[in-house]
């Protein structure tokens, strides 16, 4: 999962993106006067606004007070059960599809 969007303080705007995938969680936030933030977790038991709300409070020491938390992208990085099905059996069956028959 990807998140995009900016936190609006009193004395500037800083943009964050988050990304979450199985193995962990990452978080960078730049601010206007260049020096980012990057934080990771090894583990994926946070979710990305949850990540961002514990830092909110470093945020806040470069901005000033928060005025609001916009999110601008969310992208779900899913794959449908099908396109898992699909893959199994390519794997099984070589370069056939579902649907496709099995004599040869």
């Amino acid at each position: 999962m990807l998140v995009r969007g900016k936190v609006v303080g009193k004395e500037g705007t800083a943009r964050f993106e988050v990304k979450k995938s199985k193995k962990g969680i990452s978080l960078r936030v730049e601010f206007p006067d260049g020096e980012p933030i990057d934080y990771s977790l090894d583990c994926p038991c946070l979710e990305p606004l949850e990540l961002l709300g514990l830092l909110l409070p470093a945020i806040e020491e470069r901005l000033g007070e928060i005025e609001t938390v916009l999110v601008e992208e969310a992208v779900e990085d899913r794959k449908s059960f099908l396109d898992g099905l699909r893959k199994v059996f390519q794997r099984k069956h070589g370069k056939r599809f579902i649907g496709q028959s099995f004599k040869s």
